[in-house]
C-alpha cells in the first residue's frame, strides 16, 4: 500500500484558549461553542499558506466549531473541499467542559491520571480516545492511500494521533510532542 502523507492540525487559538475555559465536544449552543480568535485566524492563515504550497489532497476536520472554522480557512486557500469526522473530536471533558481550565487540572494534575479513568466524572480517557483515532487513521489510510491528508483536531486529539503515526504508546504519548494553535505538523506513513 503507498504511503500516506498526514498534516496535523491544531485549530487556531480560540475563544475558549484566550479565557481559559475548556470547551470539549459535546458542544452546547450559547455555553461551549468557541469560534476562532483574530490571532488564531492569523495563525490559520500562515498554516494555510504552507499547505497550500504541499499540494494537499483532503481536509478531514473535527465537527467542532473552531475546527470547522480552522479548517474553512485552509480549504479556501487549497481549494480543498472540507470532510468531517466525528473521531477527531475533542476529548470530551464531562463535568468540566465549560468551566475553567485551572480547575480541571487541579483535578487532573499529571497527564497519566487520563491514560485511563473511571468516568464517574464524565472525562474521557486517553486510552478511549486511541481506540477511535485509531479506527479514523485506518479509514483514512485506506481511502487515501498515496495522498496527502489534513487532518485538524485537537490538542490530545493529536497528541494521540502523533502517537500512533509514530508508534508511540499511551503513555509515552501524552508526555511527547504537544501542537500549539494553528500549527502544523508533517508526517509520513
Amino acid at each position: 500500500m503507498p504511503h500516506t502523507t498526514f498534516y496535523l492540525v491544531r485549530h487556531g487559538q480560540s475563544e475558549s484558549n484566550a479565557l481559559g475555559l475548556m470547551s470539549s465536544y459535546p458542544e452546547v449552543p450559547g455555553r461551549t461553542v468557541r469560534h476562532l480568535t483574530e490571532q488564531g485566524i492569523h495563525e490559520v492563515k500562515e498554516t494555510a499558506e504552507k499547505l497550500r504550497e504541499e499540494g494537499i489532497d483532503a481536509i478531514i476536520a473535527s465537527p467542532l466549531t473552531r475546527t470547522v472554522e480552522t479548517a474553512t480557512l485552509i480549504s479556501e486557500a487549497t481549494g480543498v473541499p472540507v470532510l468531517q469526522d466525528i473521531r477527531l473530536r475533542e476529548t470530551d471533558f464531562g463535568m468540566y467542559n465549560a468551566g475553567p481550565v485551572a480547575k480541571f487540572f487541579k483535578v487532573y494534575t499529571e497527564p497519566e491520571m487520563r491514560i485511563m479513568t473511571d468516568g464517574s466524572d464524565g472525562v474521557e480517557s486517553f486510552e478511549s480516545m486511541r481506540a477511535r483515532v485509531e479506527s479514523i487513521l485506518h479509514d483514512v489510510k485506506k481511502e487515501f492511500a498515496g495522498k496527502k491528508v489534513v487532518l485538524v483536531s485537537h490538542a490530545d486529539t493529536l497528541e494521540q494521533i502523533h502517537g500512533v503515526l509514530t508508534k508511540e504508546s499511551v503513555e509515552v504519548s501524552v508526555m511527547g510532542w504537544s501542537p500549539k494553535t494553528g500549527s502544523v505538523l508533517k508526517i509520513d506513513c
